[in-house]
């Protein structure tokens, strides 16, 4: 994605920097200070949230204990503002001294259309010189990476006198990534010539934020759901793949966040549970076919619902209540409805870390034991057994959603007064694809360079969906789906083209709205029998 090769460009530019200070400043006793300014956004549309995230990832990547201290952003910025006029690079060197900062970064990006260009310096405050300029101009983010790239090597030819040693392709890189095509890979065996093409793919201008199906009419066909941040789309399956049925529009600021489908009334029509964000609460509710449109049979909850399949309970939904700084509260409750409100029931058992998102249950085991799947706060996946003891945890990093509350913690914020991003689970989902009677846990799995290095700012370049099982001694990975450019945001498992066989439906985002240009997303469909 675009908004990707920006972090990675300024995450090399970060680099540079700590190529650059090591032999010009030798690191004396005191460690040096560096000032990073907020950079000049060029744009049509509201860019400030990237300015902040590009000075929170310099600072988090060139902070050195005992070598280089980051000025705090709150000062940073407050002398920023005391000083009038364009930002150039006398301007920066004025700030620079006034905080008496070593060395100083300033720089722009500016998008017309479709061009971008990239400008950073880092300067010298004492010499009031520039050390390295990096700039890139071109068509899209295309031609950015190879201009950065090169920049980095320099600093590192010129300033450190090595060269970057070329990164040799590992034996049969190539040939894995030339056969990486298709439906669900055995990931234990090299089944070349084995896998099956998506049976359908569609592209959307719009960007989905997850996806669940259901019975919504009650005519014994599948319906799919979208949503975005604004609208749910219902779509019906054709010949010809989906085509758009309704869309919901909504009001009052929507901010949609999760959407799970579900027939809980019994009357034979599934209903859409959408959890909604308000500026401080959740304003949650509930849909359903009339007949002639989709009414509202339940508004304005202060829950963060989600629907799930609870062992001996069936599926039930679930909610949280979510505090004034905007974080979770208090435990998770199962939630029944009572006229057009939804009303806790119980509180449920769960370990530490869980939210009504973040975890599934289910007899991974096979032999009636219930155990716990969830995504702790680092989005390392954990399995807990029936009392509550964890079991294994994972090394890699899974989900990655996109999808946010904003939290304002005083202990964190005081100073900079911006909200700390607590980023919402990935679907945790449940099912038996090889029919031995266990169920195997299905959750996403997206990459990102960066890794969760950044707790506000997330760009990922590629995912797949896992499907794991439990070998007593932890989760493995058994199948995996292609992997696909951009965000996995969404997935099922159903027959959506009611053929009367099971599919994989995945969507994800291919290109995010609030850079360039309109939002992109495009719905994958496998077939798993």
């Amino acid at each position: 994605m675009k908004t990707k090769t920006i972090v990675r460009n300024l995450t090399l530019l970060a680099l540079s920097v700590l190529f650059l200070l090591s032999p010009v400043s030798g690191f004396s006793e005191e460690p040096q200070k560096l000032a990073v300014l907020p950079f000049t956004m060029n744009s049509d549309r509201d860019l400030n949230f990237l300015r902040e995230g590009i000075m929170d990832m310099l600072s988090s990547r060139l902070a050195w204990k005992d070598k280089l201290e980051i000025i705090e952003k709150g000062i940073v910025k407050k002398e920023f503002s005391a000083v009038p006029g364009p930002m150039n690079e006398a301007k920066a060197l004025t700030i620079g001294k006034a905080l008496g900062a070593d060395y100083v970064i300033f720089g722009s990006l500016t998008v017309f259309g479709e061009s971008v260009s990239l400008d950073a310096k880092i300067l010298d405050v004492k010499k009031s010189e520039a050390l390295i300029t990096a700039y890139d101009q071109s068509k899209g983010m295309d031609g950015v990476i190879p201009t950065v790239n090169q920049f980095a090597e320099n600093i590192n030819a010129k300033i450190m006198g090595k060269d970057v040693p070329y990164k040799e392709q590992r034996p049969g890189e190539f040939a894995q990534t030339a056969r990486d095509e298709g439906a669900l890979v055995n990931v234990g065996k090299d089944a070349e010539g084995s896998y099956k093409k998506p049976s359908f793919v569609k592209r959307y201008k719009l960007e989905i934020r997850g996806l669940d199906v259901g019975d919504l009419d009650g005519d014994g066909k599948t319906e799919l759901v979208f949503i975005d941040k604004t609208n749910v789309y219902v779509y019906k399956w054709q010949k010809k793949g989906p085509y758009l049925f309704k869309t919901i529009e909504g009001s009052w600021s929507p901010n949609y966040i999760y959407v799970t489908v579900a027939d809980l009334d019994g009357n034979g029509k599934a209903e859409i549970y959408i959890c909604n964000l308000t500026a401080t609460n959740t304003g949650s509710f509930v849909l359903e076919w009339d007949g002639a449109k989709f009414k509202e049979i339940v508004h304005g909850q202060t829950w963060l619902i989600r629907v799930v399949d609870l062992p001996s309970k069936g599926k039930v939904v679930l909610g949280q209540r979510r505090n004034a700084e905007g974080n979770y509260m208090g435990g998770v409750h199962r939630l029944k409805r009572q006229g057009n409100e939804l009303v806790s029931v119980e509180t449920l058992d769960l370990p530490q870390f869980s939210n009504v998102f973040n975890f599934t249950q289910s007899d991974l085991s096979g032999k009636g034991s219930v155990f716990t799947t969830l995504l702790g706060p680092w989005e390392h996946l954990q399995v807990y057994n029936p009392v509550g003891e964890r079991l294994w945890k994972s090394d890699d990093f899974f989900g990655g959603s996109l999808c946010y509350m904003e939290w304002m913690d005083p202990d964190v914020n005081q100073m900079a007064q911006t909200a700390v991003r607590v980023f919402i689970s990935s679907p945790i989902l449940t099912y038996d694809v090889n029919k031995d009677g266990k169920k195997e846990v299905v959750i996403c799995k997206n990459d990102s360079k960066a890794g969760r290095l950044f707790t506000d700012f997330r760009w990922f370049g590629s995912g797949r969906v896992h499907f794991m099982d439990w070998d007593e001694a932890g989760l493995v990975s058994r199948w995996t789906s292609q992997k696909l450019s951009g965000t996995v945001v969404g997935y099922q498992v159903a027959d959506v083209d009611n053929d009367g066989l099971m599919e994989l439906v995945v969507a994800n985002i291919t290109s995010e709205s609030y850079f360039i240009g309109l939002p992109k997303s495009r719905l994958v469909v496998y077939d798993l029998e």
